[in-house]
């Protein structure tokens, strides 16, 4: 029953890298017929075409300094492109910066938009410049990348560039969404990580992508919103991978639901996972018209890209009262069946047990009966039941008890009882390696299980180690009032070096990745 990334890791190929294509410069243009676009390429530069990238190289081929043209379908404008590809520049550098905000420049006669960037090469500073046009139903992104520290600059080789092409007709937008340049290369292998975040600039989650299994033929796409309120909730999207759309390392999908399963496909125009070695980029472009109840609450049009991490799959049974009482997770072949008991005290304990699935029988495409079961110490209970079935349906398990009740002891609250148990699915994020974990590792862990449970995200967390290797981490904001600022505190945790600990306000015990 466990569902693992097997079956998605099935439907990607990864992407074959080609080497550049040269072309010669005879009568001083290339001709770029997808993109509808004549480029005229200026004396002692090397001109190349790879993938889907054109280079005009101004030293050393495939070296910096070089300006490079891409075109994309899809964006109504260039501050729309720009939006969109600077939260895609965002997830790509870490130490991103916006130089010069976007505006209208003239270069000759053409009206263009820049953006310049800044971020750091081999510790040196590289400067960035991009250059976007629509025309065509194309939008048209120039670039130039340079190192200044270094000599390697392209003078008005960009400016120059952008001036001499020639558009050579109308074109008609692509159905083929429109992608960022300068993505990772993929690795040779088609592995997937269990789980890929995007967090905004502040750190907070803002979309992940489950890979877990969570439904055997669908990602499921996590986005926090809040529909104007302090508190941010939890919203799902169902990707359906049977229809997708594959090509090469991308899924573009065709049906999408929400969390009750109805179909939403229609609120946008592409949405495409590509995965790229440690890194997924999800390209959203919505259809505006479906907006509803502000930015606050939708998927917006961008290129989000997402970090790879680790996450727990687990099916869990909850009380009436919301009380965890049972779930399930796995342990190589097995299935492990956590039961919390309270032998007539307030208290919860865990017990464990092993369901061995290496002796379970098959009933049917969705049912395995259990026939041996193990408590944690080893020792085979499988005798204080009748019968245990697991049976997977829509996206939840059933277990299915028939307990021998001559093998009760202790009372109903320290044993399995007869009955049927609905274990609905939940993913825990981890950090994409084991433990122990550092100092700002467990701090940026305690802002995400913070937001997890409270919707909020405290923009603040001071982690101090104690005398006994333990760490004290603080999350707070700092709030203005009327010209005095105070500290607002959210939680206060006690944990080791592997995130399990303590609420130091309410005394509960707490798992930083749970």
């Amino acid at each position: 029953m466990k569902k693992t990334v097997t079956a998605i890791c099935l439907l990607i190929i990864i992407a074959m890298m080609f080497p550049g294509s040269g072309f010669g410069a005879s009568d001083n243009y290339d001709t770029l017929s997808d993109w509808d676009i004549r480029v005229k390429v200026p004396e002692n530069t090397t001109a190349v075409l790879n993938g889907g990238n054109y280079y005009i190289y101004a030293g050393r081929s495939g070296s910096i300094p070089y300006v490079m043209l891409r075109a994309y379908s899809g964006y109504a404008s260039e501050k729309e492109f720009i939006t969109a590809f600077t939260e895609y520049m965002a997830g790509q550098y870490s130490d991103l910066e916006v130089l010069e905000d976007a505006r209208e420049i003239m270069i000759g006669e053409r009206t263009c938009y820049e953006i310049d960037y800044g971020y750091k090469i081999s510790n040196y500073d590289a400067l960035d410049r991009r250059i976007v046009i629509n025309e065509n139903g194309l939008t048209y992104m120039f670039a130039s990348k340079e190192v200044k520290a270094l000599g390697l600059t392209v003078g008005t080789l960009l400016e120059e560039v952008v001036e001499n092409c020639e558009f050579i007709k109308s074109s008609s937008a692509s159905d083929e969404p429109p992608e960022p340049s300068a993505l990772p290369e993929p690795e040779d292998e088609s592995r997937l990580a269990p789980a890929y975040l995007y967090c905004s600039k502040n750190g907070m989650p803002k979309y992940w992508l489950d890979l877990t299994g969570l439904l055997s033929d669908g990602i499921v796409l996590h986005c926090y919103f809040r529909s104007g309120d302090p508190e941010y909730y939890e919203q799902l999207y169902y990707l359906d991978t049977n229809t997708a759309v594959i090509k090469e390392n991308s899924l573009t999908f065709k049906n999408i639901y929400d969390w009750k399963g109805r179909g939403c496909s229609n609120l946008f125009k592409t949405l495409k996972v590509s995965f790229y070695g440690d890194r997924a980029l999800l390209y959203v472009s919505r259809n505006s018209s479906t907006l509803a109840g502000g930015a606050d609450d939708n998927l917006l049009s961008g290129s989000y890209m997402m970090e790879a991490l680790r996450a727990r799959y687990v099916s869990e049974y909850h009380k009436e009262n919301g009380d965890l009482k049972y779930w399930l997770d796995s342990d190589g072949e097995d299935m492990i069946l956590h039961a919390m008991f309270q032998s007539g005290d307030p208290e919860y304990y865990e017990e464990t047990f092993v369901l061995d699935t290496d002796t379970a029988e098959a009933d049917g495409d969705y049912t395995i009966n259990i026939n041996r079961v193990y408590d944690s110490g080893g020792r085979d209970v499988s005798g204080w039941f009748e019968s245990l079935s697991l049976t997977y349906a829509q996206g939840a398990i059933n277990m299915v008890v028939k307990r021998d009740e001559s093998t009760l002891a202790g009372g109903a609250e320290d044993n399995i009882l007869s009955g049927v148990y609905t274990f609905e699915p939940h993913t825990y994020l981890m950090p994409a390696e084991d433990g122990p974990y550092t100092a700002e590792e467990l701090g940026r862990w305690a802002q995400i299980c913070y937001f997890v449970h409270n919707g909020f995200f405290p923009p603040k967390a001071d982690i101090e180690r104690n005398a006994d290797g333990s760490y004290t981490v603080h999350l707070y904001e700092v709030v203005d009032t009327d010209g005095a600022s105070h500290t607002a505190t959210s939680a206060w945790y006690t944990v080791d070096e592997y995130g399990y600990g303590t609420d130091d306000i309410t005394g509960k015990t707490i798992y930083l990745f749970s």
